[in-house]
């Protein structure tokens, strides 16, 4: 819907409620009022004549929305591409290629070296005896230290767990030592309580 046609509506819409208030108040209002002889039956007919008119653009108002709505939704859908199923299957199957693996062909240079390099490990690995590591085994060579990582770690848990069990015995002795204060603050102060008493007596 454009603007004009909009516009069309609006004002045909509100030429009618126009032409409908003109006419209610021109044949209603003025032979009625002229009958009425007190201020309450006027302020009464006033009530009813706004009321039923509110009740009119109401409806021109409702009315207006629902055209509106239906020509909205009429260019929306209007406004929507259509796409053909097949369409969407294709471009949906080009996004989903299978990557093929593509080999690669080397040079005579490249393959050479390769096998220079391949070669030079394999000598390495059968020079060198199959050695475990074991505890308690020794290196021919003096710049190899011991791996001593496994040991160090439990050493180190065992002191925490040394140190953990001196920190607890000292804070129950400490426990212990304030209890026995509080409770020689207590009977302290029941002895003072007694004496003042006492005292108060005499």
């Amino acid at each position: 819907m454009t603007a004009v046609d909009e516009l069309t509506v609006g004002s045909a819409l509100n030429c009618g409620l126009r032409r409908q208030m003109s006419a209610y108040s021109d044949h209603t209002l003025p032979v009625s009022w002229k009958e009425m002889k007190t201020t309450r039956k006027k302020w009464k007919l006033w009530r009813v004549s706004l009321a039923q008119s509110l009740k009119q653009i109401w409806s021109l108002i409702k009315e207006i929305l629902d055209k509106w709505m239906t020509c909205h939704s009429q260019e929306a859908e209007a406004s929507k591409p259509k796409l053909d199923v097949e369409v969407q299957l294709a471009k949906l199957l080009e996004g989903q290629k299978l990557a093929t693996k593509v080999e690669r062909e080397y040079t005579e240079e490249e393959r050479r070296i390769k096998e220079q390099i391949l070669s030079q490990y394999s000598q390495l690995s059968e020079s060198e005896p199959d050695e475990e590591d074991e505890e308690g085994a020794t290196s021919s060579d003096p710049k190899l230290v011991k791996n001593t990582n496994f040991s160090d770690v439990q050493a180190l848990a065992r002191e925490k767990r040394e140190q953990a069990k001196l920190e607890s015995q000292l804070k129950k002795e400490k426990d212990k030592q304030d209890r026995e204060k509080q409770r020689q603050l207590r009977e302290e102060k029941k002895e003072k309580r007694k004496t003042v008493k006492g005292e108060r007596r005499r």
